[in-house]
This record gives C-alpha cells, sequence and structure tokens, in this order.
C-alpha cells in the first residue's frame, strides 16, 4: 500500500494559483452542496489541514486536498497549507489518491471504475502480468467487493458511462439512475447471459428499454433485477425453461410488463417449492433432534397444528 512520505514532505504556505489538480487523480464529481459547506467552514476557521502537492517545475501538482484548493479559490485566499513532498512516479501517484480516500470517504464508484483500467496496466508493467484481485485490494486500499462492483462499471458503453455521470452531479435526492441501478441491471443481463447465450441480439437495446421501464415504475425497485436472473436461471430449479425464455423475451420489449410479472408467471412456484423444501429438511433435523421429557406445552401445540396441515394437504393431493 502506498503512503505519503512525511519524513521527506516540508510544510509551507505556497500560492494557490501555484498549484494545479493532479490529471490522474480519479475523482471527478465535486457536489455544489458538499463544495459549499467546506467553502463555509474555511471562511470561518480557514484550511486546518494541509494539502498535499509535489514540485512540477515552478509550479505545484495536488495529491490530496482538491476540495480545499477549490474553496480556497472561491474565497480569493492567496495562500493554502500545503505539504510538499518529492514528485511519484506514475503507479505512486494514484495509488496514494487511492489510498488516502480508502480511509476517508468513499469516491462514487463510477470515479473508480473511471480510473481502475489505468490502475490495472501500471501495475501490470511493475508485476509483468495483470494483478489479481487481492493485489488490486492490497495496492489501492479498496475492498474487494468495491473492486468487482466497479468492474461491472468499467465494462459499460461510454454512452452510459456519460449518462451516469451526469447523475452523479446531482444532489442525491435528485438522482434516479444510481451506481446500484446500472450494477443492478448489469448483474441481471450477465446472468441471463450465461444462461440463455443466443437470447439478447442488443445488449444495449435491452438497457434502454430496461431504463425507460425502471424511470416510469415499471420497474418498481432496482432489486427487482435480481428476479430476472433468477428467471434466468429456471432449470436450476426444474422449471420450464421455454417459458423463463418467453417471459424474458417479453421482458426486454417495451411494454408494461414488469420483472416481477415475469416472475410470477415463470419459476415463483418452482422457487417457492424449493424454499419449501429447504425449510421441511431444516425443521425434520431440528425435530429429531429434539428429547421428548423437553417437549412443552406450546411446542406440542405447534407440532400437533403443523401435523394437522400436513395431513390435510396430503389428503388434498392424494
Amino acid at each position: 500500500m502506498t503512503t505519503i512520505d512525511a519524513a521527506h514532505a516540508h510544510l509551507d504556505d505556497i500560492a494557490v494559483d501555484k498549484i494545479d489538480r493532479n490529471p490522474d487523480n480519479p475523482r471527478i464529481v465535486f457536489r455544489a452542496g458538499e463544495l459549499e459547506a467546506l467553502t463555509q467552514s474555511i471562511r470561518r476557521h480557514g484550511v486546518q489541514v494541509p494539502i498535499s502537492v509535489y514540485r512540477h517545475g515552478s509550479k505545484y501538482t495536488l495529491i490530496d486536498g482538491e476540495r480545499r484548493w477549490r474553496a480556497s479559490i472561491k474565497l480569493n485566499r492567496q495562500t493554502i497549507p500545503a505539504l510538499i513532498q518529492d514528485k511519484p512516479d506514475p503507479l505512486s501517484n494514484v495509488l496514494l489518491m487511492f489510498n488516502i480516500h480508502a480511509l476517508r470517504e468513499q469516491w462514487d464508484l463510477l470515479t473508480i471504475a473511471l480510473k481502475l483500467p489505468r490502475v490495472i496496466e501500471l501495475l501490470a508493467k511493475r508485476l509483468g502480468r495483470e494483478p489479481t484481485e487481492k493485489e488490486l485490494s492490497d495496492e489501492t486500499g479498496l475492498l474487494r467487493s468495491v473492486i468487482r462492483r466497479s468492474r461491472l462499471l468499467m465494462e459499460l458503453p461510454e454512452s452510459y458511462r456519460a449518462d451516469l455521470l451526469d447523475e452523479l452531479k446531482k444532489p442525491k435526492s435528485q438522482q434516479k439512475l444510481s451506481e446500484d441501478f446500472f450494477i443492478e441491471m448489469e448483474r441481471a443481463l450477465k446472468t441471463v447471459e450465461r444462461s440463455i447465450p443466443d437470447l439478447i441480439e442488443d445488449k444495449n437495446q435491452v438497457r434502454d428499454v430496461l431504463i425507460d421501464k425502471y424511470k416510469k415504475d415499471v420497474i418498481e425497485d432496482m432489486t427487482d433485477f435480481r428476479q430476472v436472473g433468477k428467471i434466468a436461471r429456471a432449470e436450476k430449479v426444474a422449471a420450464d425453461p421455454g417459458k423463463a425464455r418467453q417471459v424474458l423475451g417479453k421482458l426486454f420489449k417495451r411494454n408494461t410488463y414488469s420483472p416481477q410479472a415475469a416472475y410470477n408467471e415463470s419459476v415463483q412456484d418452482a422457487y417457492d417449492e424449493r424454499e419449501i423444501l429447504t425449510r421441511i429438511d431444516w425443521l425434520v433435523d431440528k425435530i429429531q433432534g429434539i428429547e421428548p421429557g423437553k417437549v412443552d406445552a406450546q411446542l406440542r401445540g405447534s407440532l400437533e397444528k403443523l401435523v394437522q396441515l400436513v395431513g390435510d394437504l396430503l389428503k388434498r393431493v392424494s
């Protein structure tokens, strides 16, 4: 893990206009509300935590503290306290920023997704091979789950990443299409492609349909995409794969057909049956372990009710 070398850095007040933003800074979204709050704090109390920079010719390049620097510009401050250190190599430069922010608030996942290919490229040059997920995690300070989620955004076509970036620039309360929405959708579509390889002919067209349905509340919740994955895996619960193909084909067209309706129409009974069987197996195992002397009145009543229900059901199906 790369860290700032405080032993070789020195503190100084440097001119704000002598500082350039770091082109390798993964952070690209600076929401107005967050920046305004920081600006007001600096107006009252000054910059309490120095920024970090390295010297680049006659100027300085930011390593950490771009929001403090932006706020200082807005306030027309002439100088800002800064820790000045040696210029890092390209890989150390980007890893420094990942590790700094891994210890603070998490970046938007799209921020990570847009910069992760650069990290992978630089690490591959150093290692002589593609870095593993664990190595990426160790070097960047990112959780492996975060890396996996970021990769789903990395693989989105450019137009969708641009749409998502526009959304991220809005206040959270005004965002409709979130990173989580795209992650849930991409996971579902990957499952469909693995399970029914020839179903999706134009993936972008399907994406557009699903995005439109979500905006119109035909898809009520982004977690509804998990039902799409379950439909695609119909054979795993002995459901009709032909029916699964049919309802997914209908779902991926412009209409008011929802994932919930598709799930109910195709695989719900099979998944309910599997859940019941799992619970029965668990219950049988527990009952076999009960000693007769420990069966109190309440447990006895519940067992008798269960026996009655099972008996009635078996009579109806026999």
